[in-house]
């Protein structure tokens, strides 16, 4: 998310023309570099992710964010960035899940306490006494 802000303030500050990130010019040149880096990172550790949340049963936020495409506006049509706000929190509340429930499975020794977490009662329950 933070290369997508560098590139947009960078895209903000000359009037450029919609679909204008098809031809990157040398003032860009920088910003895109690092967020192709950042976006090939993100591409690698995507089934990863998907793991985790299905795993965690959690909603998988990280998709949509492959799929943001930078430049697609003139900077005087939309001020707003092209990763939104409800999906920036819907990263930071899956991150922030995903740390519990790992920090939480490396505490216990790989198997969470029983009557820890989140589900039922009945299944917890049944975890306190299996």
């Amino acid at each position: 998310m933070r290369a997508v802000d560098q590139w947009e303030s960078a895209y903000q500050k000359y009037y450029r023309l919609p679909g204008y990130a098809a031809k990157i010019s040398s003032d860009l040149e920088a910003e895109h570099r690092e967020y192709s880096e950042r976006r090939y990172d993100l591409e690698r550790m995507l089934p990863r992710a998907r793991r985790l949340c299905l795993k965690h049963r959690l909603r998988d936020p990280f998709s949509g964010l492959v799929r943001v495409s930078l430049g697609r506006y003139a900077p005087q049509q939309r001020v707003d960035s092209a990763i939104g706000r409800n999906e920036r929190n819907a990263v930071t509340v899956c991150l922030v899940d995903l740390t519990a429930a790992c920090q939480e499975w490396a505490a216990t020794g790989g198997r969470p306490e029983p009557g820890t977490g989140k589900g039922s009662w009945l299944r917890r329950l049944l975890d306190y006494f299996c």
